[in-house]
């Protein structure tokens, strides 16, 4: 499986600090600012290897970019982690029936956020 890990997020600052957690992994991060952004980034990038975005951002939220990449059968078998400052509402509901595989509240814990990468990129 590919070490390469999709952050989306519209928060620079929430970006940086899952790019700061991720410091000394033998990973490469690449960034995306929405989920337009997040499309483009995994067209250039299609050996991603997992997908961590924001729900709520301008242009194109994380569901629609997830409904948008789940159409994509060569994207179907990435794995996606929600962050999310948001509990028990809607948009987690359909975040499950898009296929998310984990959920993360922010601000995301180091060892919450190390746990999810090791189990979705070195299970494989």
């Amino acid at each position: 499986m590919s070490k390469k890990i999709l952050v989306v997020d519209d928060s620079v600052t929430a970006r940086r600090l899952v790019v700061s957690h991720l410091a000394g992994l033998n990973l490469q991060v690449i960034e995306a600012g929405d989920g337009k952004d997040g499309l483009s980034k995994l067209h250039d990038h299609p050996d991603t290897g997992l997908i961590f975005t924001d729900i709520n951002m301008p242009w194109m939220s994380g569901l629609e970019m997830i409904a948008e990449l789940k159409k994509v059968k060569a994207y179907q078998h990435i794995p996606i982690c929600m962050l999310t400052t948001e509990t028990g509402s809607d948009a987690l509901t359909q975040a499950k029936d898009l296929g998310v595989n984990a959920f993360l509240v922010k601000p995301v814990q180091k060892e919450q956020l190390l746990a999810i990468v090791n189990g979705y990129l070195h299970s494989a």
